[in-house]
């Protein structure tokens, strides 16, 4: 199955609290444009663990301790719960990424 987003939305929520029984589980994409930085300013935060899948082009995330995780298509990785992210694109094609936040247990 391949995901093309069709919105012209940055992000699309498919499963939130309003839409499914589980509301420790939240479901969507983002797609990020070529030179996009998210959050603009500051570090992005959750109370739940954000697990992400990268579909297609590449999107680096880096933690408060400085690390640079490169996401390729296929790629998956993990952010702990509390852990602050910055998520940016620096390649020449949009960067497209399946993300689910879970509260853990």
């Amino acid at each position: 199955m391949i995901i093309k987003p069709s919105l012209p939305q940055e992000m699309t929520i498919f499963f939130d609290k309003d839409n499914q029984p589980n509301e420790q589980v939240q479901m969507g994409v983002i797609v990020l444009q070529p030179g996009e930085k998210r959050p603009l300013e500051g570090y992005a935060r959750h109370e739940q663990d954000e697990y992400s899948y990268v579909v297609s082009g590449e999107a680096h995330t880096i933690l408060e301790d400085g690390q640079d995780l490169v996401g390729k298509p296929g790629d998956a990785q993990l952010i702990e719960a509390g852990e602050g992210h910055i998520n940016y694109n620096d390649g020449t094609e949009p960067a497209v990424v399946v993300w689910v936040l879970v509260e853990r247990q």
